[in-house]
């Protein structure tokens, strides 16, 4: 049985929804986040 994702949604203008399709290549949005994500908290913690 395939695990259960749970999706919500973000709200973005278009001009920032263009800069982060221009910026994760090859990465779905989630992926992407998710890095983004850990380079702030390991930013934050150093």
């Amino acid at each position: 049985m395939p695990k259960k994702v749970e999706i919500t949604s973000i709200q973005v203008t278009t001009p920032t929804r263009d800069r982060l399709y221009r910026l994760k290549f090859r990465k779905t949005y989630d992926e992407f986040l998710q890095d983004l994500c850990d380079l702030f908290e390991k930013s934050e913690a150093e």
